[in-house]
């Protein structure tokens, strides 16, 4: 049995979401929940699986073991998405696999299409590798987003797009789409010639009632101008081995693929990486994975009712899947630059810019409620005390 109420310090451990505080937020004097990692341990059983292998003394170079080929084939399976070995690249993380995938796929001076508001660095990869970034909003429809097809087609026929950078689940809002959704996106690509990367990391998060649907299991012709990119990273909070892998069903974008990531010399996980994926990929981790939904669906409900209990115009959009809430500010805020001092400087807390995921983030923040229940109620109990001073 995991336990989610341990309170661990990771002060002086070099962990970003601390490190970082006085450089973003001005001040060490703020709860940081903004980095997309667990404020939680990593599960025992990985812990052990590593300490097991430190009790060797030599670190060496490895090779990955047909094992572990088996445990991402073993995994994926539960989303009815049906792998081989000869498919897999291994890569450092989700992010430097799209960033690979933009350089691989495309050309300088080329169109890659994004779904604001997204991860940032979805609006930074297009342009760091010398692409052209377009974009095709979501649509805010009461407490979720939608697609707007039609404006999504038009903006690939009229950049002539090459690529899309796809976020499933969507990131920040946690939205899980569905399969008419997924299958009319696929329709447009396919029609227009435009591949897609498909960024599945949040898809092990899925709370009850949603069902994630892998893009490159729709049929065949998706798979082959599908990359799908994953990780074991959030589930389990392993995101400082830098691990994960892409899924590349089509030999000529394989290929393209390797190119790239071959010439920066990325082959293979490192031991750690390999050896925590296997662990995580398990029995063990699926029980795991149904434990930590359960203290995140309760995090997220505690965090709804304060917010409808103490302010009723701050709209918070529930997520179908991952630990990070979408929280709409814009009722009680006109600036941006307000409500980031506000959350600072009153509320004592680091929250993600909403502004940091394009244009269509302006009046929100986003929350990471992946904490034990004490630390969230330091938090609610904060922005509690801050009421006043609005």
């Amino acid at each position: 049995m995991a336990d989610f109420e341990k309170v661990v310090s990771r002060e002086g451990t070099y962990a970003e979401k601390y490190e970082l505080r006085k450089v973003l937020f001005g001040t060490d004097a703020v709860l940081p929940m903004w980095v997309a990692d667990m404020d939680l341990p990593t599960p025992d059983f990985i812990i052990e699986a590593l300490k097991q292998r430190l009790e060797h003394p030599l670190l060496g170079y490895t090779m990955m073991p047909d094992s572990l080929y088996q445990a991402i084939i073993d995994w994926q399976a539960q989303h009815d998405y049906r792998v081989d070995k000869s498919q897999v690249v291994f890569t450092h993380n989700v992010a430097n696999g799209f960033f690979m995938a933009v350089s691989a796929l495309t050309l300088p001076g080329e169109a890659v299409l994004v779904q604001p508001p997204v991860y940032p660095p979805f609006l930074h990869a297009p342009e760091l590798n010398n692409r052209v970034l377009v974009e095709a909003p979501l649509v805010l429809d009461g407490q979720t987003y939608r697609i707007d097809f039609e404006g999504f087609e038009r903006a690939v026929a009229e950049n002539d797009v090459k690529l899309f950078l796809f976020c499933n689940p969507q990131n920040p809002s946690g939205r899980v789409w569905l399969r008419e959704e997924l299958e009319r996106l696929a329709d447009i690509c396919l029609k227009h010639g435009v591949t897609i990367v498909s960024d599945e990391i949040h898809s092990d998060l899925i709370y009850p009632g949603y069902r994630h649907i892998p893009m490159a299991s729709l049929s065949t012709e998706v798979a082959n101008i599908t990359v799908t990119l994953s990780s074991p990273g959030k589930t389990f909070n392993l995101g400082g081995l830098q691990i994960g892998y892409a899924l590349i069903a089509n030999p000529k974008l394989k290929a393209d693929y390797l190119r790239v990531s071959r010439s920066q010399s990325i082959h293979d996980l490192n031991l750690f990486a390999m050896i925590a994926m296997q662990s995580a990929y398990s029995r063990q981790g699926m029980d795991y994975k149904r434990e930590l939904l359960t203290h995140l669906l309760g995090n997220i409900e505690r965090a709804e009712q304060f917010f409808e209990r103490h302010y009723p115009m701050v709209k918070v959009m529930r997520p179908q899947a991952s630990f990070l809430i979408w929280i709409d500010f814009s009722a009680l805020f006109d600036d941006q630059s307000e409500l980031k001092s506000w959350l600072v400087e009153q509320a004592k807390l680091g929250l993600n810019d909403g502004l940091s995921f394009g244009e269509a983030g302006n009046g929100f923040m986003r929350m990471n409620v992946a904490v034990s229940k004490a630390t969230l109620e330091q938090a609610l109990t904060q922005l509690l005390a801050a009421k006043s001073s609005i």
